[in-house]
């Protein structure tokens, strides 16, 4: 089973489970995927399917930093737990 289709059973597992912060980020992570595709007209494999993902961690470990600046720690814990969730799912299937 490709990467892609192992994240939507993820997504699955999060929607019977009732895990909703989860349920959110692997929602991104299949929307990123998604745009890549319909963007280059191609359908991803799993090197290409990673490589989205360390961007999207990339992102968050950016805007981590730029909200410790500004002193908001709401967005911090909720940038966080994205970048758990997706550091997660990149271990877990690569």
């Amino acid at each position: 089973m490709s990467l892609k289709g192992r994240i939507q059973d993820d997504m699955k597992s999060a929607m019977r489970s009732g895990e909703k912060e989860r349920l959110g980020t692997i929602r991104l992570i299949l929307a990123a995927v998604k745009q890549r595709e319909v963007d280059e007209r191609i359908t991803l494999d799993d090197a290409q399917t990673v490589a989205v993902l360390e961007k999207m961690v990339k992102q968050r470990r950016e805007s981590i930093a730029q909200f410790q600046a500004g002193s908001r720690q709401d967005l911090v814990d909720k940038e966080t737990a994205e970048l758990n969730v997706i550091g997660e799912i990149g271990r877990a299937h690569v």
